[in-house]
């Protein structure tokens, strides 16, 4: 199936890219990028559901943010860690991630936004999962030359135009009204 074809018959839409990237502790990337993308697509295909992981975490943790962060943060003085006996707090934010890479490969299009030279090695489990899934995985980078990047991808953009010029080159075909009706994150 080409682009267009797997693109116009997409309902839902799983928004990976960088949040820690390389960054210490619990810093993480501007993610106004995940605006754009919602956007892009909304504006094409206005009911499509959009699988944000950041409104996603948000939601699913809720008010216990700042301890999360704090005991995320512990963990850089620790000499060894074990996912099995972290923190309960650090072992919620692994399971969170755990059900993020699952959606991804659950979505029908994988957008991955990769700027820059920055890798995210969460971004790559969950291209990955979506690739070993059959799903579209559609990558935004200038990364061509990154071999994860190219095993995972069907089709590699460097930038947030070239990624809207590539959608807005398939709304002709898309039926009016055309998306999922329920569930994930809506305009």
């Amino acid at each position: 199936m080409s682009t267009t074809e797997r693109l116009a018959t997409a309902n839902s839409f799983f928004l990976a890219g960088v949040m820690q990237g390389s960054r210490a502790g619990a810093q993480i990337a501007d993610q106004n990028y995940r605006d754009q993308l919602r956007d892009t697509l909304l504006a094409w295909k206005p009911d499509a559901e959009i699988r944000d992981p950041h409104l996603l975490m948000a939601g699913w943790l809720g008010s216990r943010e700042g301890e999360l962060r704090a005991a995320y943060g512990r963990l850089a003085m620790a000499p060894v860690v074990e996912r099995a006996t972290a923190e309960p707090a650090v072992r919620t934010v692994t399971e969170v991630f755990d059900r993020l890479v699952y959606l991804s490969a659950d979505s029908d299009v994988c957008v991955a936004w990769l700027p820059g030279q920055e890798a995210s090695m969460g971004t790559a489990a969950e291209m990955w999962a979506a690739h070993a899934a059959g799903k579209f995985v559609i990558a935004i980078t200038p990364m061509r030359q990154n071999l994860a990047v190219l095993a995972c991808s069907d089709v590699v953009v460097p930038d947030l135009a070239a990624f809207d010029a590539l959608v807005r080159a398939v709304a002709p075909l898309v039926p009016a009204g055309a998306g999922a009706a329920a569930g994930g994150h809506h305009g």
